[in-house]
């Protein structure tokens, strides 16, 4: 474990304030390190204006945290959605042509143009505060092939978290549109960073599984580090309400665009259903939206063209310590996972259990499916079943169970960062 009061340096692309999950996890962590008296030095990319208002800005606001804000460089038309502007779709559009030209690998990958004046930030905070453990988070994934250079320039420990899959997932983050060449070079910067970095951490159990095998040699350095539930920002369970209503709820991001469509023009059926078969219950059942990270224009669209304005609703993002009350004073959440995310089981997940609200999970068979019903802690259905089964789930015709003793204690923020900084300095073994 470091010593008490000793700096760590952690880099992560996105961090608060600039918007997006991916900030989530080390602006948690970093909060977590330096109430365990270790002060920590977050570099990040200030992101545009349009792109600032992370929803966990909050946690990062302790002395002991000092972000370094670097300009981004790569263009935002590549990837703020919805392109609503004309002249976003003009870039999107020459940025798609031109960008290539000069960048090998993913050239989607945020990270492409942050090279220079990231290594510049590292060295200088490295040298200034004397840091022995660099903690690099991807995606963007290139970051951590950059870091390797602080391994050779200061013998740093260099731990690099894969917060989600690279070069085994095809749809993630625009590589199912690359070349096999530029493929090609994503696994050779993979390689690299599985063979270079001294230990390697991903937050799921199969990520864990996919790096061992595929590295078989380098099994010993890679582990899981969870996704941690923060108790600051989620508040108590709520008991059961009987008032005779059903709310159901969603808050966060929404992935998976083009699965995303059919599973809510599934979600419009069922609602229509519902009105028809049932309109004395159909008038006590809502569901709330509050969608982050994404427009919902075409969305609410819709649900106008349904005429179910009453029964789903929009709402702005808000932050966790009040959207948590909300998902705790609900009956339900529903989340659709795309097929790609069916083995992930990401924070959300445990937030809502530890809220004891029940989950309808509505995607693939996978890991999430089946944790959610082998462990009681809702149902789960295929995006095909849900104008048939929704329906009957919300007249009480199909049981949703909630285990109210399920463990969770091992995905709490404050053990999991403890047992991560104790590993720092443990020797990886082979």
């Amino acid at each position: 474990m470091p010593a008490p009061g000793e700096h760590i340096l952690v880099v992560s692309h996105t961090f608060p304030p600039y918007r997006g999950i991916g900030g989530r996890r080390w602006a948690k962590f970093a909060k977590a390190f330096a109430r365990l008296g270790h002060p920590v030095h977050v570099i990040h990319s200030r992101g545009p204006d349009e792109l600032l208002g992370s929803l966990w800005t909050p946690d990062i606001d302790h002395p002991d945290i000092h972000p370094i804000g670097l300009p981004q460089r790569y263009p935002t038309a590549l990837f703020k959605r919805p392109l609503t502007r004309m002249s976003d779709r003009i870039a999107y559009r020459i940025w798609s042509l031109v960008l290539p030209l000069f960048t090998r690998g993913n050239y989607f990958d945020k990270a492409v143009f942050w090279r220079r004046q990231f290594l510049r930030a590292a060295e200088r905070t490295i040298e200034e505060h004397g840091i022995r453990h660099v903690i690099v988070s991807g995606a963007p994934f290139r970051l951590m092939e950059q870091a390797l250079a602080l391994k050779h320039s200061h013998h740093v420990t260099l731990t690099c978290d894969f917060r989600d899959p690279w070069t085994w997932s095809a749809n993630a983050y625009g590589q199912g549109l690359l070349s096999e060449s530029r493929m090609a070079h994503e696994r050779l910067l993979e390689r690299k960073v599985i063979e270079s970095a001294d230990r390697i951490v991903t937050p799921a159990p199969m990520m864990v599984e996919h790096l061992r095998t595929a590295y078989p040699t380098h099994a010993h350095k890679v582990a899981r580090l969870a996704h941690a539930i923060d108790p600051d920002e989620l508040g108590a369970p709520h008991p059961p309400r009987n008032d005779g209503r059903f709310k159901l709820v969603y808050a966060g991001s929404l992935y998976g665009a083009e699965e995303a469509d059919v599973y809510f023009e599934e979600v419009l059926k069922a609602f229509t259903t519902l009105r028809t078969t049932a309109p004395d219950r159909s008038e006590k059942v809502t569901f709330d939206l509050y969608i982050t990270g994404h427009g919902t224009s075409l969305f609410r669209e819709r649900v106008r063209d349904a005429r179910l304005e009453e029964h789903i609703r929009f709402h702005d993002p808000r932050p966790p310590r009040e959207i948590f009350p909300i998902i705790a004073d609900a009956d339900a959440v529903l989340i659709f996972i795309p097929s790609a995310n069916k083995d992930l089981l990401g924070t959300k997940f445990n937030e809502i259990f530890h809220l004891r609200r029940p989950v309808i999970h509505v995607g693939e068979p996978g890991l999430v499916g089946r944790y959610i019903t082998e462990h009681d802690l809702g149902t789960s259905i295929a995006v095909d079943e849900v104008a048939r089964e929704l329906p009957r789930i919300l007249c009480g015709e199909r049981e949703l169970r909630i285990d109210p003793t399920h463990d969770l204690s091992m995905h709490l923020l404050e053990p999991i960062a403890r047992r991560f900084l104790v590993e720092l300095d443990t020797p990886t073994s082979t």
